[in-house]
């Protein structure tokens, strides 16, 4: 996971920062803003599981506890408990890295999940999926908390006098002050089987690090802070520019969408009674005094859906919840006895935008995802090691279930998907549900039912 570092100048209108914010989430490889930024600046942090380093850092040698203050400052409460502070290097993090992907997936989850990506048309099928995260984490990780062993990191020998490691640094701290007061490891932020639920909840979790740390660098000299900001462009961000745009919007998202997210709520709502209420048009907020009862609300009740974190009013009126897709029977019996289910996903109204804007307009691509109801995807694969994945989507109204439907129309005219398609035809007797095969092998996709059996 990485940090964007932003600037957000006061005069700077709500409406047209988050029009920058999402332009950027959209279309990640050019980030062409004009306004207080040049561009991202990935600034290294994660907030993952971390493997003990025994090297501490002296309290008289770094700033640390003027950095823990201020966090508490900002956010308006204090550490329950002391957070330890350490100093990781180069090396441990290497060992680190392999240990913690180890942990989270395992050698047969990377093989199915990039499958499934290469089928999808998100990566391309040459990519070597698990290398590439642990190239990419890497070369960005600078500063980590640890939510299982509570522990802070800094990566290598960064001075805690550079405003730029005051800055990861807060961010990470904000993580572990959240984590002391809501339980972050009680959201779905390790949760490998559903991206959809598992990016909202990052959204808040990083999102609100991220406007914290923001309020942090208007304390830090602006002279300091500029110079610190050019000593990013030293760093090696090889990796992540080579990466799919698919992959670097995935990415970016919790950060640049969650940190929208709160701004527009924090701007526009307020805590009465337990419960967000809009506020008057002449007593919105300025985004740039953020209003952290707002935020604290959001912990008791996390958004669930990309599609709230891009759409906040209906997170906060609860109108349109999800549908959980269900695919525990029927879509793989047409495919015969020697396949069997090897993996399952959800990608939501975010990742389906992010898909088809590889081959689509951006209008196309957000005409594909808006009114998005509810979506699963399947991955079959034979004894033989041919592959099948099944895609269900369910969507608001029929006119919905038609723009997807145009969306993969037009997908596969173009070539974009990474297999052989099928699109099902339209079933009558569910309108809004639109399905999907993609394969690995024509004569398996010529074999397949015409009708949805899901």
């Amino acid at each position: 996971m990485r940090i964007v570092l932003l600037s957000l100048t006061r005069e700077t209108s709500l409406r047209s920062y988050r029009r920058r914010i999402r332009n950027s989430v959209y279309d990640p490889v050019r980030h062409r803003a004009k306004g207080p930024w040049k561009g991202p600046l990935i600034a290294l942090a994660c907030t993952l599981a971390l493997v003990p380093v025994a090297c501490k850092v002296r309290a008289e040698e770094e700033p640390f506890a003027g950095v823990v203050e201020k966090t508490e400052e900002i956010r308006g409460f204090s550490f329950e408990r002391p957070v330890s502070f350490e100093r990781m290097s180069k090396e441990d993090l290497v060992s680190f890295l392999q240990k913690e992907l180890s942990r989270q997936y395992s050698d047969e989850d990377w093989r199915l999940m990039q499958s499934s990506l290469v089928l999808l048309g998100a990566i391309p099928k040459a990519m070597e999926l698990d290398r590439f995260m642990f190239e990419l984490m890497g070369e960005q990780v600078a500063g980590l908390y640890d939510p299982h062993t509570k522990k802070m990191y800094v990566v290598g020998n960064l001075s805690l006098e550079v405003g730029l490691t005051q800055v990861i640094l807060e961010h990470e701290l904000t993580h572990a002050l959240t984590d002391q007061r809501f339980d972050l490891l009680s959201l779905p932020i390790e949760e490998i089987h559903h991206d959809d639920r598992t990016l909202a909840a990052l959204a808040l979790v990083e999102g609100d690090a991220t406007v914290s740390m923001v309020e942090y660098t208007k304390g830090l000299d602006v002279r300091s802070a500029a110079v610190s900001l050019i000593l990013t462009l030293f760093l090696n961000q090889d990796t992540f520019q080579s990466a799919p745009s698919f992959l670097q919007a995935w990415l970016l998202f919790p950060y640049l969408g969650g940190e929208v997210f709160l701004l527009e709520l924090m701007t526009r709502y307020r805590v009465e009674n337990g419960s967000l209420n809009r506020r008057s048009y002449s007593a919105e907020r300025d985004p740039g005094n953020p209003d952290w009862q707002v935020v604290d609300r959001l912990y008791d009740n996390p958004p669930v859906s990309t599609e709230q974190i891009l759409h906040p009013e209906k997170y906060v009126h609860q109108s349109d919840a999800p549908v959980e897709v269900d695919l525990s029977a029927g879509p793989i019996a047409g495919l015969g006895p020697d396949w069997s289910r090897k993996w399952e996903n959800t990608m939501g109204e975010f990742l389906i935008e992010t898909l088809f804007s590889n081959s689509l307009s951006p209008l196309q691509a957000h005409q594909a995802a808006e009114g998005w109801g509810g979506d699963r995807y399947l991955l079959a694969e034979d004894t033989e090691g041919r592959q099948a994945l099944y895609w269900r989507t369910v969507w608001d109204t029929e006119e919905d279930a038609d723009q997807f439907r145009d969306a993969c129309q037009r997908s596969i005219e173009k070539r974009s998907f990474g297999g052989f398609p099928l699109l099902l035809p339209k079933d009558r007797d569910h309108p809004k549900a639109v399905s999907l095969w993609i394969c690995t092998d024509e004569a398996t996709a010529q074999s397949l039912p015409r009708r949805d059996e899901g």
